[in-house]
């Protein structure tokens, strides 16, 4: 059965198009602004739909034709369906090919656009004209800028072509230059600089200097049946693979493609992944690794478990070993402390302190490294009575959601969370205090205390040795607010969370990213939890897992602690991933007493310069999900950069949660966002997810918050009149009245009536047209009911960053200086060795689900949607929010007050602060955000700023 029709008769005058031109800059084309190469077709020219498809039209009148920018032009789309063979589409590397017709001039009325054409119908004739009139070209869900006899190829290896196909491959193959030797970048387009060799056969090299006039041709003839190896000079790091197969290499060497192909896309990685600094053992890049994303926390633990017990001795033989080390190990439950939870739900045997239990019975030697947050130099905190309230919401801010857990609006009462600042309020000048803050901040304590009744050498803490003295813009003495801090002289954290795992078969595996074994860290993608979390952690195997091993090991002897798992010596490949591993550690400054880390005396930068290289080589995108998103100055360089409109970046897109919490973070923040806004534009895209509405389960007052219209609604009206008050909670609060999202924002007049009769006049927000958080106002008659709701945000823990679907950074470190340069972090950067080729790309991989998730459909639906970036961005402002999608802009909660408790762009801990410390809060500013904030080293950059803002 024949699906795909040729779309040109025999014996037409084709006319290969050099240089590639791009796809027209119009909306209404998927491939707007790609590079194609073109096949030029004569006036009169019938040419034919290749495939059953709908049809997308554009036109303008300049800009269109390939080396004629001043013609008019009216360009067609063809978009085939792919149902009408699944098998044949899935048989073509690099995905959905897709038609595209350029004919000079004005068109015709037909093919109108939406218009359904079946395959070898007519579609267009080329016009009237001297030369090409018309340009036929093969875009593909890759993006891989094509040859034409390559895109006929590809094409015709689905094995339902009809009987002409083969022809015309025969004539494009007759073309001038056709059989050429191509190299591609890394996101596919032809390579304009450089210099590769081309050897056919393993004959001699060709050297071919690249430069934009050559579109990535190298002139370099290969036979049908000849193999061409192709190398990138001038370094010892290519990756070099054909881009359409699942193939590649790394090394100086290059890569000899398959029979008769012709082209190769490159990457030298030494350009993304940073060399690590003076002193560091571990490797640059660690080839033939895997690294494969997970996303959640329930998916994490559950796959965690199934690994560490892989460590467990079976029949006879010998056990296993398993290290973990994080910023926190949280052992009783969110709802009950008193009661463990369960890694995997249901299964009492996964507490941990079950599951290290259980291991520890079995012989596997298993150890964990605490990060200790205290480290105080004297027995009280005396130093000031502010002090106090600034390190409580410091700590509030390291963990929201279980310091403060019920600041959003609660079941029983709706504002118990300002009914507990006013107590803490009391508790901080108390005597208790200084237990207060540490029981507060030592989240692993309880877990140490049951694991020391098993083994007293199970667990270690690991105190940061970073101290104010090491940081440039503390004083020496440390001061806040005048007063001199002499109670504690830390306050860095080893804010690392990896796993490493030597099963009893000898085999090794790492786990890093940004999940902490922590009681508010289980949840899935559809983000059910009363506190939704979302959150990345990667499982490594291969080479990579060697530097894992290696830092667990550094860390432990700084220390003294036992290291279960020896360095492994040379691990075999795995896969096809070049993971670099990457720490930050801090570099003690001239003059102060802290030593410098033995295994990173000079400090550790790995991350941030691998980070932003990646930036500076992003040529389609660049997507960030970060958990405060406050970026050093050289960061936020890195991005204006990249926004230059010369460099043509399609999109910037982040993902961060609705408050930054970090004291002052929402100023630093807020600056950021405004100067990227301003360079990137319309090309910029921010939001936040957004979890369902929760209905409210009454908890002290029978009915609470199920009410009803006393009286009709008109669809303008701002008061409502509703009844039993006794069902009222405190504004404010969301709800619904029918179908339709409302604040219920305060009560507007006193009870009126007596008995079953009593009403109450409340004022409402409503929503007024637009993307928002409300539907469109309309009336409601009396009686209709009126249920209070929860619209809890979905708290965004994820640090993880994708490039042009070629490089992905996942890890521990936030994008802020804290996590930068100052505290101790873990990350893994990741560059597929087979390019666009592999089909375990990562970076691909972990983007195109993150889409899903948060557009609201399931990540496996997202492979197949959003594999394609640029044609997934506009998803997110067609799908809103009652269609499902989860993120929402950070302008969603726009026309609230501010004195909403879900909808601020305040942190929970610049809340506190305000609440604590009333009037000093904006003088303790310049002290806070430096010292506790945002620290930073010497590493840094100068110039360093004090304060949060920007520039």
């Amino acid at each position: 059965m024949s699906i795909f029709a040729t779309p040109v008769v025999h014996g037409t005058a084709l006319t290969r198009v050099t240089p590639s031109a791009p796809v027209p800059n119009d909306p209404a084309l998927r491939f707007a602004q790609d590079p194609l190469m073109w096949i030029g077709l004569p006036a009169g020219t019938a040419i034919a739909a290749f495939a059953t498809g709908g049809v997308a039209r554009a036109g303008g009148a300049a800009n269109g034709i390939p080396g004629d920018p001043a013609s008019a032009w009216t360009a067609f789309q063809l978009s085939p369906l792919p149902q009408m063979s699944a098998a044949g589409f899935k048989a073509i590397r690099g995905g959905l090919p897709v038609q595209i017709v350029l004919v000079r001039g004005t068109a015709g009325a037909t093919p109108a656009a939406d218009d359904c054409l079946i395959a070898g119908a007519p579609f267009v004739t080329a016009p009237a004209g001297a030369g090409s009139t018309a340009f036929l070209g093969f875009a593909f869900q890759d993006r891989l800028c094509r040859d034409p006899l390559s895109w006929a190829e590809a094409i015709a290896a689905s094995g339902v072509c009809d009987a002409n196909w083969a022809q015309f491959v025969t004539d494009l193959a007759a073309l001038p230059g056709a059989r050429h030797v191509r190299v591609l970048d890394h996101r596919g387009a032809p390579l304009t600089s450089g210099t590769v060799t081309v050897a056919i056969d393993g004959g001699p090299p060709t050297a071919v200097v690249l430069n934009a006039g050559l579109d990535g041709d190298t002139g370099v003839t290969v036979g049908a049946a000849a193999r061409a190896t192709v190398a990138l000079s001038g370094t010892t790091a290519a990756v070099v693979a054909p881009g359409d197969a699942d193939e590649g290499a790394f090394g100086g060497s290059g890569f000899q493609l398959q029979p008769g192909k012709r082209i190769a896309q490159v990457l030298d990685a030494a350009a993304w992944l940073a060399p690590p600094d003076a002193g560091v053992q571990v490797q640059r890049w660690n080839a033939n690794s895997f690294l494969e994303p997970i996303q959640e926390g329930n998916p994490y633990f559950a796959r965690l478990v199934q690994d560490v017990r892989s460590a467990k001795p079976s029949g006879g033989g010998p056990s296993g070993a398993v290290e973990m080390a994080g910023w926190a190990f949280v052992r009783g439950s969110q709802t009950d402390s008193s009661v463990d939870w369960p890694l995997v739900p249901g299964d009492a045997s996964t507490t941990l302190v079950n599951l290290i239990t259980e291991l520890h019975g079995a012989g596997v030697d298993v150890r964990l490294l605490l990060n200790q947050f205290l480290r105080f130099d004297s027995a009280s905190l005396d130093d000031f009575p502010e002090l106090v309230p600034i390190l409580f919401a410091f700590y509030a801010g390291l963990a929201p959601l279980q310091v403060l857990a019920s600041v959003n609006t609660d079941p029983a009462g709706y504002v118990i969370g300002l009914l507990a600042v006013a107590a803490l309020t009391t508790v901080l000048t108390s005597s208790v205090t200084f237990d207060l803050i540490k029981s507060v901040a030592e989240f692993s304590k309880p877990l140490k205390e049951a694991l020391d009744l098993l083994d007293p050498a199970l667990a270690t803490w690991t105190p940061y040795p970073a101290a104010f003295a090491d940081n440039p813009l503390v004083p020496s003495p440390p001061k806040i607010l005048g007063h001199t801090i002499d109670d504690f002289s830390h306050l860095g954290v080893f804010h690392q969370k990896f796993v490493n795992v030597r099963t009893a078969a000898g085999e090794h595996l790492s786990y890093l990213g940004g999940i902490d074994i922590n009681n508010d860290r289980p949840d899935t993608s559809l983000h059910r939890a009363h506190h939704p979390f979302h959150d990345v952690q990667v499982r490594i195997t291969g080479p990579a897992v060697a530097d894992v091993i290696r830092t667990y090991a550094e860390r432990a002897g700084l220390f003294g602690a036992s290291v279960p798992i020896a360095a492994p010596g040379p691990l075999a490949g795995t896969g096809s991933h070049l993971v670099q591993i990457a720490r930050t550690y801090f570099a003690p400054q001239a003059g102060s007493p802290t030593p410098p880390l033995s295994f990173a005396p000079g400090g550790e930068t790995t991350p941030v310069r691998s980070i932003e290289n990646a930036i500076a080589q992003a040529r389609d995108y660049i997507y960030i999900e970060d958990q405060y998103f406050t970026p050093p100055d050289d960061y936020v360089q890195a991005l204006l950069d990249a926004g230059d409109p010369a460099r043509n970046v399609r999109a910037l897109i982040v993902t961060m949660p609705y408050s930054t919490d970090q004291p002052y973070g929402g100023i630093r923040r807020a600056d950021v966002l405004a100067a990227l806004q301003a360079r990137w534009g319309a090309r910029f895209h921010t939001g936040t997810p957004l979890r369902r509405f929760l209905h409210e389960t009454p908890a002290l007052t029978t009915n609470l918050g199920r009410l009803r219209l006393a009286s009709a609604l008109s669809a303008g009206s701002a008061m409502a009149v509703i009844a039993p008050p006794v069902h009222l909670p405190p504004p404010p609060f969301w709800a619904f009245i029918g179908n339709e999202l409302v604040l219920v924002h305060a009560i507007a007049a006193p009870v009126s009536g007596s008995g079953e009769s009593t009403t109450q006049q409340i004022e409402i927000v409503r929503a007024s047209g637009g993307p928002g958080w409300g539907a469109r106002p309309i009336a409601h008659p009396a009686g209709t009911p009126l249920l209070a709701v929860q619209v809890p945000g979905i708290y965004v823990h994820a640090k993880v960053m994708m490039v042009d679907d070629t490089f992905l950074f996942a890890g521990s470190s936030n994008i802020n200086r804290r996590g930068l340069y100052h505290d101790g972090e873990m990350n893994s950067f990741t560059i597929p060795q087979h390019l666009r080729g592999d089909p375990k790309n990562p970076a691909r991989i972990l983007r195109s689900r993150l889409f899903a998730e948060h557009l609201g459909l399931s990540p496996e639906m997202g492979l197949a949607l959003f594999a394609d970036a640029p044609a997934a961005l506009p998803y997110f402002a067609a799908r809103t929010w009652y269609e499902g999608s989860k993120v929402v802009p950070l302008s969603f909660f726009g026309s609230v007050p501010l004195d909403v408790p879900i909808g601020t762009g305040s942190s929970i801990p610049s809340f506190l602060l305000q609440v604590l410390i009333g009037a000093l809060h904006d003088a303790a500013k310049p002290d806070v955000w430096p010292m506790l904030a945002d620290p930073t080293t010497t590493l840094q950059p100068v110039p360093r700023v004090k304060g949060p803002n920007f520039p």
